[in-house]
């Protein structure tokens, strides 16, 4: 049975509607991938990094650290803290970051990189939080890395440097009293505060917080996780002169810590002991000794010094490790400095054995 002239009529028909419809949804398909180009690449109700700050900051304000979160955050939120979450990419971040290293502080100095490193990686660790508490979908900061700096403390401290500076301590009065009525008690904390760090290497708030009931017969003592820094509990040995420097200390009553203030029995404040130790180091012409890249002596660089000090005298790099409580040896060799000193030491007698040498003669072919 031949098809009909309407049949085929009919077919033709379709066919040529079937590729009007297949050409329509092409066009259709285009037009909305150039949409999808020309339409912002946000959510409109994707958060603003103040946003993320402010939920973040309802969860982890209560926490010990947060002023140092708080303080690395506030130059990104200052300046672009309107923006969506999703658009600090490393691309509006090494925007942030040159405009940053021309801001200076309220000392005058410009900030340096590895303080712009601390910034990026707080900066991720509140993105990191926004992620998983599913206010956005990934980290646009992830792919950014940090500027190579240098890591390793070039600031090295002797003994007879700390001595000099004990010695200044001891000097120390109070500036509100006249001499004949100050008890040496700020000249009496300040020296045990010291020695706590160079002698046994603790950090700032580690021997801010030191009990006297904690201190054992022997000079033993155990820091409690929660000031330690990597919250860990670690046991440390006092030196004789740093027990005996603790105990010239009068004791506050109603209180077991060691640095109180005598009229409330609170614990005296991290401004009080960098505000007298700068006045010692001045006294004392410490600050004489830091490095080119450093601008001045820090409590820190007793801990570092006492770790050299140690190196030196031949303890293992374990017990090392141990007394400064860092979870990695490689962390802890930033502080030693005795390999590398022997090394250039060798080379340097060797030399001087090579020069001593009698020449050679030639030898003839």
């Amino acid at each position: 049975m031949t098809p009909s002239a309407s049949d085929e009529g009919l077919r033709s028909a379709l066919r040529a509607a079937w590729a009007e419809n297949k050409e329509l949804r092409r066009t259709v398909a285009t037009q909305a991938r150039l949409l999808s180009l020309l339409s912002p690449e946000t959510h409109p109700a994707a958060p603003s990094l103040n946003c993320c700050y402010w939920l973040y900051s309802l969860v982890r304000g209560h926490e010990r650290s947060w002023s140092h979160v708080w303080w690395r955050l506030q130059p990104l939120l200052r300046r672009i803290g309107e923006l969506p979450a999703p658009e600090l990419n490393p691309a509006r971040w090494e925007q942030h970051r040159s405009i940053r290293r021309l801001e200076p502080d309220r000392r005058g100095a410009f900030p340096h990189e590895y303080t712009l490193n601390i910034e990026l990686t707080r900066a991720k660790e509140m993105l990191n939080w926004a992620v998983a508490s599913g206010m956005i979908l990934f980290n646009p900061l992830a792919p950014a890395r940090n500027v190579p700096t240098v890591c390793e403390r070039e600031t090295r401290l002797r003994q007879g440097d700390v001595d000099g500076l004990l010695a200044a301590c001891a000097n120390l009065r109070d500036e509100r009293k006249p001499d004949a009525k100050d008890d040496g008690r700020r000249a009496a904390l300040l020296r045990a505060f010291v020695l706590c760090c160079f002698d046994s290497m603790l950090r700032f708030n580690e021997a801010r917080h030191l009990r006297r009931d904690l201190i054992g017969s022997d000079g033993t003592y155990t820091l409690s996780w929660t000031t330690t820094k990597n919250r860990k509990a670690r046991t440390v040995v006092l030196t004789p002169r740093t027990v005996e420097a603790i105990a010239a200390v009068e004791a506050v009553p109603g209180t077991h810590h060691v640095f109180a203030n005598p009229e409330t029995g609170d614990l005296l404040g991290e401004t009080f002991f960098r505000r007298f130790f700068r006045r010692a180091c001045k006294a004392s012409g410490i600050d004489a000794r830091c490095a080119p890249g450093d601008k001045r002596i820090v409590v820190h660089h007793l801990r570092h010094a006492g770790a050299s000090e140690a190196d030196e005298a031949g303890a293992r790099p374990g017990a090392i490790k141990d007394a400064l409580g860092h979870s990695r040896l490689a962390t802890t060799e930033k502080y030693l400095h005795r390999e590398k000193t022997e090394s250039a030491r060798h080379v340097a007698e060797m030399m001087v054995v090579a020069a001593r040498r009698p020449p050679q003669r030639a030898r003839r072919n």
